[in-house]
């Protein structure tokens, strides 16, 4: 996953969390779940290789299996990218031919659209999440979904 490298970030004495680099030089009471993003755990482990272990674990269990889940199967991404690409040479090419296959498009995208954020609702995701999932602010996805969504 891009910027996201989980890891044991070790605890010192103090409270604070050390760098892995820090960790060799200085004494550390425990381990916390951290992400390159900047996401931290809040729960501790003990400073064992067993709590490394626990702290691996507690990253991909509380961070990294939501962001796999929410992110779009690769081999959709890579689809959607080829045939935005077909599109742009049919647009060059054959400008009706790309309209007519637009408007198409765009007539699938609306509907699933609208099924997609409410099944996000109905699962439990925020307008916040839905949101930042469309790219826009959690203000405008309930302005633009809340008559095709029940609350």
């Amino acid at each position: 996953m891009p910027d996201h490298e989980g890891f044991a970030a070790p605890v010192l004495p103090t409270g604070e969390l050390a760098s892995s680099a820090a960790a060799f030089t200085k004494t550390f009471v425990g381990y916390q779940a951290a992400c390159s993003c900047g996401w931290t755990d809040q729960r501790r482990f003990l400073a064992t290789p067993e709590g490394a272990k626990e702290t691996e674990y507690r990253w991909w269990s509380r961070h990294a299996a939501s962001l796999i889940a929410a992110a779009p199967p690769g081999e959709l991404v890579i689809k959607s990218n080829l045939l935005r690409e077909r599109i742009v040479k049919l647009a060059a090419e054959r400008p009706l031919a790309a309209l007519i296959l637009l408007s198409q498009l765009e007539s699938w995208q609306r509907t699933l659209l609208d099924q997609a954020v409410a099944g996000a609702r109905e699962t439990g995701a925020s307008w916040a999440q839905i949101g930042e999932a469309m790219g826009i602010s959690k203000q405008s996805a309930h302005e633009r979904f809340r008559a095709h969504v029940s609350s």
